[in-house]
């Protein structure tokens, strides 16, 4: 998957934050701060789609989206990737812990603390 730009970054936290699909012109509602045009938010979308962020199913003449991946899915994969790139996974993964809350650090040790059958 391909990264995204901060406007589709924009469209897919409303899209994750949303109980159902979404049409374009929901989506348009959604971002209506921004003063985006109808075509602007639906070749976003396509966009989406082409690269695999999203999915979409019509019914009449409208499209409604959904993310292919939940929230946490993307944000492990982009934690995923930072650790892909870097050139001492060790050295992320302590600056990672530095910078973490005491309850995100109790969080973490209760998850390492579990077996997967657990979770």
């Amino acid at each position: 998957m391909r990264s995204l730009g901060p406007l589709e970054s924009a469209v897919m936290n409303l899209l994750w934050e949303a109980a159902d699909p979404m049409s374009v012109r929901e989506v348009l509602d959604g971002l209506r701060d921004r003063g985006l045009a109808y075509t602007t938010v639906a070749t976003v979308l396509e966009n989406l789609h082409r690269k695999q962020w999203v999915d979409r199913d019509r019914l009449g003449r409208v499209w409604f989206y959904r993310p292919r991946l939940q929230a946490s899915e993307h944000a492990a994969l982009l934690m995923r990737e930072a650790l892909a790139a870097s050139n001492s996974p060790r050295a992320t993964f302590l600056r990672f812990v530095d910078e973490i809350s005491d309850e995100e650090a109790a969080m973490l040790r209760e998850l390492l603390a579990e077996t997967p059958e657990d979770r």
